[in-house]
């Protein structure tokens, strides 16, 4: 696929995707004495909002991440726009999959400095925000959350963690082939 970068910008490659959550619980197992049975809280509401995130791969190991209401082409498009504006003079580019909210490579609504690249279908192993929305599951699991408000916060406690410490976010990308890829795919593509 050929992505068209500038030759003189620097590139930041990026996965993204989306996370529901909501007052339904996330139920996980938990270790108990052998003859207890453990309780996990469930009262279940139907009330559920998303976190759109994103993690470099290589380079800095940066992170973005936004709560929003819903998934559209339209909160996919601000997202997208969040993440152009957080390094205007790079052009970003940003792998993700191929869900119907999410725009397509040469969409003119995009951002001049964002291109995109689609994940195979099916395939959420390929992409290491996956893992992070494992960590942020069992963090929040057998709670019961008194409002979206409260749960939000608790979510972004976790993301915070991934924000602030960029080891956090290269461990989750750890020295695999999206790395690798990066690095060997363009001279003007230099993740470190």
């Amino acid at each position: 696929m050929k992505l068209g970068l500038p030759d003189c910008a620097k590139v930041r490659v990026w996965v993204s995707d989306e996370m529901r959550f909501g007052l339904q619980p996330v139920t996980r197992r938990v270790w108990a004495l052998r003859g207890e049975r453990p309780v996990a809280p469930n009262d279940p509401r139907y009330q559920w909002g998303y976190t759109y995130g994103a993690i470099e791969v290589g380079g800095e190991g940066a992170a973005e991440f936004i709560h929003t209401p819903t998934v559209s082409l339209a909160t996919s498009l601000e997202f997208l726009r969040e993440l152009a504006a957080s390094d205007p003079g790079s052009h970003h580019v940003v792998i993700w999959d191929g869900a119907g909210f999410h725009q397509r490579n040469g969409d003119k609504s995009l951002p001049a400095n964002v291109s995109l690249i689609k994940l195979p279908a099916y395939s959420p192993e390929l992409n290491p925000i996956e893992k992070l929305w494992d960590v942020v599951k069992d963090r929040i699991c057998n709670v019961r959350w008194k409002n979206l408000n409260a749960l939000e916060a608790a979510i972004t406690a976790v993301l915070r963690e991934y924000w602030t410490t960029p080891s956090r976010v290269k461990s989750l990308v750890g020295e695999g082939w999206m790395t690798l890829q990066a690095n060997c795919s363009n001279l003007a593509v230099r993740a470190i």
